[in-house]
């Protein structure tokens, strides 16, 4: 792993648990952001929560939505309200805003509000629907790369991989290269 992914996973998990723990705050729990068009990561306190983005038309990459989704998800709890905040993201976000946010959380010990809020709203929600039976073969298949000999292990990875990677997105998980987590990071788990 480079430096420069170990240092997002870093962020990731630190901007994860920052806003779980902000999130049960009473004080933030009514907290009311501005429903405003404008809304953007650039204007700290507002949330941009357009979600009329086609499947498909994400401006978030895989590696970062993957790496979110899996320092979100530290519990079963919270594979739904975890989906639920990067579903808000992946159409509104893009690299260059995670960047952003990293800066603000670094350079000056802020903790961004977008994030929280994406957590707030999220809360309660229900898990997306398990992968379906095809779609975890095709998982397993490319997990095993044709030996038996991983076939239990990459089954028990698949259950990780399917919180962590939106099961319409499988194919782009597959076709990239030096994601963290990946599928060596999954078959950890189950050992």
């Amino acid at each position: 792993m480079t430096g420069f992914g170990r240092a997002k996973q870093r962020f990731l998990r630190f901007v994860v648990v920052l806003a779980l723990t902000t999130a049960c705050s009473s004080e933030l729990g009514q907290a009311r952001y501005p429903d405003d068009s404008d809304a953007s990561f650039n204007n700290p306190g507002t949330l941009a929560t357009d979600t009329t983005g086609v499947p498909g038309d994400y401006l978030l990459d895989i590696g970062t939505t993957i790496a979110f989704l899996d320092a979100c998800i530290s519990d079963s709890g919270l594979v739904g309200p975890c989906h639920c905040a990067s579903d808000l993201l992946v159409y509104d976000v893009n690299v260059n805003d995670m960047a952003g946010l990293e800066d603000r959380i670094s350079a000056f010990n802020e903790f961004p509000p977008e994030l929280a809020g994406l957590l707030v709203q999220c809360r309660g929600e229900e898990r997306p629907p398990v992968w379906s039976a095809a779609t975890k073969e095709i998982y397993v298949a490319a997990c095993t790369q044709g030996s038996n000999r991983l076939l239990e292990l990459c089954r028990c990875a698949a259950f990780r991989a399917a919180d962590v990677i939106p099961e319409d997105r499988l194919p782009e998980f597959l076709a990239a290269t030096e994601l963290r987590p990946n599928m060596v990071d999954f078959i950890n788990t189950c050992l």
